[in-house]
């Protein structure tokens, strides 16, 4: 699979709108560039198994998960640490 990472506008615009409504938000983020939310608490995560992690452990407190990521339902093999060039295998 070849992939670009999420940017985490969409989640970080949500957790805003929740706060303007007066929700108490905790943000569970990649560590985007991105500044947080005056008034949310974020938690910063590298893995979609360390955000599994972290939004199970968080959302029994919560009255409501809004889940907003590009979270993949697998892994690779192998993650190249950079863009993989073309080669001609004919």
């Amino acid at each position: 699979m070849i992939t670009n990472r999420s940017s985490g506008k969409q989640g970080f615009a949500v957790a805003q709108a929740a706060l303007d409504l007066g929700a108490q938000v905790t943000l569970v983020s990649s560590p985007a560039g991105l500044a947080t939310p005056h008034g949310a608490t974020r938690i910063n995560v590298t893995t979609a198994a360390e955000m599994a992690e972290v939004v199970l452990a968080k959302c029994g407190a919560a009255d409501v998960v809004i889940m907003a990521a590009a979270v993949a339902d697998f892994r690779p093999s192998r993650c190249a640490p950079e863009k993989i060039k073309s080669t001609d295998r004919g």
